[in-house]
């Protein structure tokens, strides 16, 4: 099909069916083809994993501790997968992730259709797809990417019932996708698009609108969904649950980062780089569009301008910061890229000699990057050259082929070649590239190793780790975590009969030991983990 008939081409159905093959292939190829990666990654599955032997469905655990940091909804999909595939694996852990992101794709095509026109509401699907957070965070057991999902929803019936009047009823159902977007991260499914739709409310001054939110139904509706699991899991644990979860992971974090601290201007530099390649575009759109009355005075515009400064203001001003949090604005990033593409196309803007520059030094120094590649994997890592190369083919050939579309200034290629090449590179490097980079990341060889040398029954206990990959690998439902003393350099150990798994670190801290201590060894992503044997074995204090 040509791209002239493929831009012209207005039926939905084409469109939904483009975006789910795209999806597809981005998304669910080879999902399972890797092991768990700490931090996150292990412990998510631990906990789907206890869950599943157990028949537990309400109280979630992870090495014998009350897990609190994040609500259900997550794992109770794991679960149903598990329970359909017999088991609790890479692929079932990573689906509810991978589906999560897929309905965001889909979510984003009917946002920019019933607000800006089918091809732009396409248009932003496709960079939404492939832009490079989207696809790490589709592929990685995280809980982000499906409750982007959720909070999409919830955005797309609210925009609805505040930018149509007619459709002021569909209110009802942004308090049902908020209440999931709840049950699957916290309240900020919830914080989130209030803070959205107040602001608008607000630099409006249409006080109607709040009258016309349908309260009176949605916050029941609301408690409907997402109390019943919060009140059984307050019960099972004498609210201890619940209080941590207040407390500790929403109070705190905002204002505490526990480990994410970050500065202020932290997102200005990860967005540019979430949002690749299309960060390309991004920039020449900026000053393409200069702010204006009429943004406030259009409702569409000003609504989504203020779902992108709102959230990027609210998560710039927490102390708690890390890139995935964005995921819920890339969105609308997307939406003004192709709104920025459509005007190209149409002959509404024009690329000028400083935009197509700035576009031809950004894909000129990725096509670079695609050269050094092979030469820095031969150099560095011989072993990885062979991975290199189809990476490196196709990654180098999309750049070659847009920068070849720039040149003749045919903006509607250049996009599909932009989007053909990051389909076409990360789908080789999520069936190549990630897999290799397993044999660096995975704990799953020592643990098969540990097994067949502890029996079942013998205690084993872990030195000062809380990643959670020992337990899924090995199959342990509880190692217990041993520490240093506050004073001295030796850990707590104690007269203590079994095994430790401890790193190369903090090993020092134990010797001398017996060479017959001593008795596996690996490394794991940078770390050195020794098995050792404490029977008969008198520790320096």
């Amino acid at each position: 099909m040509s791209a002239e008939r493929f831009h012209n081409v207005d039926d939905r159905n084409h469109y939904v069916l483009y975006l789910c093959t795209l999806g597809g292939v981005l998304f669910f190829l080879a999902l399972g083809s890797r092991d768990f990666w700490a931090p996150v990654e292990p412990r998510y599955a631990e906990i789907a994993r206890v869950m599943f032997v157990k028949g537990e469905w309400i109280v979630p655990t992870v090495n014998g501790d009350l897990y609190t940091d994040k609500p259900i909804l997550f794992f109770w999909l794991v679960l149903l997968f598990s329970k359909l595939a017999g088991s609790v694996n890479e692929w079932t852990v990573r689906l509810p992730a991978a589906l999560g992101a897929l309905g965001a794709v889909l979510t984003t095509y009917k946002l920019g259709k019933d607000f800006f026109g089918a091809k732009i509401g396409f248009m932003a699907a496709v960079v939404f797809a492939t832009s490079v957070r989207v696809i790490l965070e589709a592929r990685w057991a995280h809980v982000d990417m499906l409750f982007t999902f959720f909070f999409l929803l919830s955005m797309l019936f609210a925009a609805r019932a505040i930018l149509v009047k007619e459709n002021r009823s569909e209110m009802v159902a942004a308090y049902v996708f908020m209440a999931l977007a709840t049950l699957t991260k916290g309240l900020i499914g919830v914080v989130l698009p209030a803070l959205v739709l107040v602001s608008f409310v607000v630099v409006r001054r249409d006080w109607r609108l709040l009258a016309e939110a349908r309260l009176l139904l949605g916050i029941p509706l609301f408690l409907l969904v997402a109390a019943p699991w919060f009140f059984l899991v307050d019960q099972a644990t004498g609210g201890k649950w619940l209080g941590d979860f207040i407390y500790i992971h929403h109070i705190r974090r905002f204002t505490d980062p526990l480990g994410h601290r970050e500065p202020f201007y932290y997102y200005f530099t990860t967005l540019p780089v979430d949002l690749l390649p299309w960060t390309i575009f991004a920039l020449p759109a900026l000053f393409a569009y200069k702010p204006s009355k009429k943004l406030f005075a259009e409702p569409t515009s000003l609504f989504f301008t203020l779902w992108f400064f709102v959230l990027f203001l609210f998560f710039s001003l927490s102390d708690s910061k890390r890139d995935l949090y964005l995921l819920p604005l890339l969105p609308v990033a997307a939406l003004f890229v192709a709104v920025y593409f459509e005007d190209l196309v149409s002959g509404k803007l024009s690329l000028g000699w400083w935009q197509s520059s700035l576009a031809f030094a950004l894909f000129g120094l990725l096509a670079l990057g695609c050269l050094a590649l092979p030469i820095a994997t031969w150099m560095l890592r011989r072993d990885a050259f062979g991975i290199s190369i189809p990476v490196a083919l196709a990654i180098g050939a999309g750049t070659l082929i847009a920068f070849y579309f720039l040149w003749r200034r045919e903006p509607w290629r250049l996009f599909l070649a932009t989007a053909l090449m990051m389909a076409v590179g990360m789908t080789v490097a999520s069936a190549w590239v990630l897999p290799y980079i397993d044999q660096f990341k995975s704990p799953r060889p020592f643990s098969l190793a540990v097994n067949a040398k502890v029996p079942r029954d013998v205690p084993l206990y872990i030195y000062a780790d809380t990643m959670n990959d020992y337990n899924f690998y090995t199959g342990r439902e509880i190692i217990p975590v041993l520490s240093s003393r506050a004073r001295g350099p030796a850990p707590v150990v104690g007269n203590r009969s079994g095994f430790l798994l401890i790193r190369d670190r903090d090993l020092q801290k134990l010797q001398p030991l017996p060479d017959d201590k001593v008795l596996l060894s690996q490394s794991v992503g940078g770390k050195t983990w020794y098995l050792v044997s404490l029977a008969d074995v008198e520790f320096r204090r």
